[in-house]
């Protein structure tokens, strides 16, 4: 094995690692701190010191005067390839173990990770029975993403209030940006650390046992969120892991400090501690407590009152259905999420890759049949929120505690993109904030220097930047399983690529492949999320037409906020893009998909889809109800096929290379045909 990669301590001022001879550029592996390129030409392996101002002092969990700084978890020797690694949740959560000859040594490691396992859940349930007025607590960092609108630990950097008004957004997240991705960096870390704070705290007041208490106190400070990865073969075969809809969960180890062996499931749900949304009537059949007479609202925020728990796919006696959600989710998960996640690792460009952002704007690129992390990331929201469920409004979003599993998963295929385009970042003047935040106006272009409010690096109103959290492990301290191996092991960016397109290849994976894209989509068009279900020769397709039908080729979710916030800047001309992959219906319908394109970007054969009734888009609301475009004066999205002839497995490796090194992608162009709307 190489030697460790290092990175510099708080103190130190530069760290190199020269390998003794000059790597190919297949082999070179990936630099990701802010200030260091990786080329063809470079002599070594180089890593710059990393410019991120966050502290690696870990919160005090007595204190309760400082404001709650974000920290940068310390790397042991400054040796990145010792970062503590965030883990699948099906690790975590169900721990094991490969006895070997030494059967004691195994008893004792399994022993840890049950240890650590019901410490989290421990310090998880204990973040959630904090005061709401605690900033440490879930309902205060959940509330950070939507509602209640309000500032985040004494945060006087905010505008909204004094100059915003109903003018633009109340929340703090950042969506439809170049920003969205790290933004929600710091937001995971925020929560990850609450819960180590609080795991602390109970290592010092709820174990008697000193053997336990030792134990506890080591594992404390190495607790990090495990990631759920919803693409996974797991999640296609049977849907969402028990740990988030199991009413109780029981305690893996046997503990002596005390006699619980089971409790309730934190992850399940949150019950809130305030109303949250516009308060109704109790008598109104809109209102939770109306059940058994719960009716989904068609439009705006579900109202949350106080004592309720959150849900998924809510019945009129306002209970989650779990198996609607995993029929749900399995079905969209094999077919546009898993897609997606492949298609997401073809981008070569931070900004394409980095949201779902539209504009017809002079000089505003396009992006052709590209996918966005975040339009992946939304398309999840809808499968696991359901009709009624809070997963699935943004405003409300963050209080379920999947939010966050999935959020991890997110910020780790960010991670693993970054590791395959080690320079791709954010442009200066990428794109307008048209939504503002809670501290920021509307308009002015999101930087890789923008304040990543309300998250502080320093306990003044000092705020992280995306340059800050550019990277995991260099610049915030933790990693990801595939990104500490292929640190240790000195992956070059080709080879992490080939590596993550073959774990993620679609189930029905295809060499030339037809894509529909929706460009102009009109994200608030109809006063809260919906969907664009997409059928091939299927003209009198409505939403009554079941997605088992073999003429169904997928949707693209709108992850929405509803008409009912204070966000009246909202509501003008704010687009998005989203695409679906038509190759595998073709294939099904019997539509001829192979086709030569020629160096001109042409396709001598032509358009197979070009017939007036080849597409048919049907819009839903969250409920699955029919929507009418025509009624709210929109005549729909712009709408283009597009072909692109791939590469073949055999040739394969010659493209990532090419790829990784190019600043255009090294495929033949992909042919682009206009369609009616």
């Amino acid at each position: 094995m190489s030697a460790p990669v290092k990175t510099p301590s708080s103190d130190s001022s530069a760290a190199r690692l020269r390998s003794n001879k000059r790597p190919r550029e297949s082999e070179t592996a990936p630099n990701l701190s802010a200030s260091t390129k990786v080329t063809g030409t470079s002599p070594g392996l180089v890593l710059a010191p990393s410019k991120s101002r966050l502290g690696d002092v870990p919160v005090d969990p007595h204190d309760n005067v400082s404001h709650a700084a974000i920290y940068r978890y310390r790397l042991v020797d400054g040796d990145i390839t010792k970062a503590l690694s965030r883990e699948s949740m099906l690790h975590f959560f169900y721990p094991h173990v490969v006895h070997d000859d030494n059967f004691k040594e195994s008893k004792l490691q399994l022993d840890r990770l049950r240890q650590r396992r019901d410490l989290f859940l421990l310090a998880f349930e204990a973040v959630q029975n904090l005061p709401p007025t605690d900033k440490w607590s879930f309902y205060q960092i959940a509330g950070i993403h939507g509602l209640p609108y309000e500032p985040y630990d004494g945060d006087t950097a905010s505008i909204w209030e004094e100059t915003g008004g109903d003018k633009w957004w109340g929340g703090y997240c950042q969506h439809g940006s170049p920003l969205f991705p790290t933004w929600h960096r710091p937001y995971v870390m925020l929560l990850e650390q609450s819960v180590i704070r609080q795991a602390k705290l109970l290592a010092e007041t709820a174990f008697g046992d000193p053997d336990e208490k030792k134990a506890v106190e080591a594992i404390a400070d190495q607790l990090r969120f495990p990631f759920w990865d919803w693409a996974n073969h797991s999640t296609r075969m049977t849907g969402i892991p028990d740990i988030f809809t199991s009413t109780e969960i029981f305690l893996a180890y046997q503990w002596k400090s005390f006699s619980r062996t089971k409790i309730p499931n934190p992850l399940k749900s949150f019950v809130l501690p305030k109303n949250v949304g516009k308060i109704t009537a109790s008598s109104d059949v809109f209102n939770p407590a109306a059940k058994p007479n719960y009716v989904v609202p068609s439009e705006g925020v579900p109202f949350s009152p106080l004592g309720y728990p959150t849900v998924r796919y809510v019945n009129a006696s306002y209970m989650s259905q779990n198996d609607k959600m995993n029929v749900a989710l399995i079905r969209n998960v094999n077919g546009t999420a898993v897609e997606g996640v492949h298609a997401v690792f073809h981008h070569n460009d931070w900004l394409s890759f980095s949201n779902h952002y539209w504009s017809e704007a002079p000089g505003h690129k396009q992006y052709g049949h590209y996918t966005s992390v975040e339009l992946v990331h939304d398309g999840l929201h809808t499968y696991i929120g359901g009709p009624g469920g809070h997963m699935a409004h943004p405003d409300v979003a963050a209080f379920d505690p999947v939010f966050f599993f999935h959020h991890a998963n997110v910020d780790r295929l960010v991670a693993l993109w970054q590791y395959c385009y080690p320079n791709k970042w954010i442009d200066d003047k990428l794109q307008p904030m048209d939504d503002g935040t809670y501290t920021i106006k509307p308009a002015p272009d999101a930087t890789s220097d923008t304040d990543l409010t309300p998250f502080r690096r320093s306990q003044k109103d000092e705020f992280v930047s995306s340059n800050d959290v550019r990277t995991v492990d260099v610049d915030c301290g933790y990693t990801y399983p595939e990104i500490q191996l292929a640190r240790k092991e000195m992956w070059g960016p080709g080879k992490m690529l080939n590596h993550l397109l073959e774990l993620y290849r679609p189930p029905q994976h295809f060499v030339h492949r037809w894509f529909l894209v929706l460009e102009k989509i009109l994200k608030r068009a109809f006063g809260g999320p919906y969907s664009i279900r997409v059928f091939i020769d299927m003209p009198d397709a409505t939403a009554n037409t079941p997605l088992s039908d073999p003429h169904f080729a997928g949707d693209i979710c709108i992850f929405a906020r509803s008409n009912n916030v204070r966000c009246a800047n909202c509501d003008r001309y704010k687009y998005m893009r989203g695409s679906v992959n038509l190759t595998k219906t073709m294939v099904r319908l019997g539509i001829k998909t192979a086709q030569e394109v020629n160096d001109a970007g042409t396709a001598p054969t032509g358009n197979p889809l070009s017939h007036a009734d080849a597409i048919t888009l049907v819009y839903v609301d969250s409920k699955g109800d029919q929507l009418n475009p025509a009624s709210i004066g929109w005549g729909g999205p712009n709408r283009s096929i597009y072909f692109q002839e791939g590469v073949k497995d055999e040739n394969i490796q010659d493209f990532l290379v090419q790829q990784v090194n190019s600043a255009t992608l090294p495929l033949k162009p992909a042919v682009r045909y206009e369609l009616q709307s």
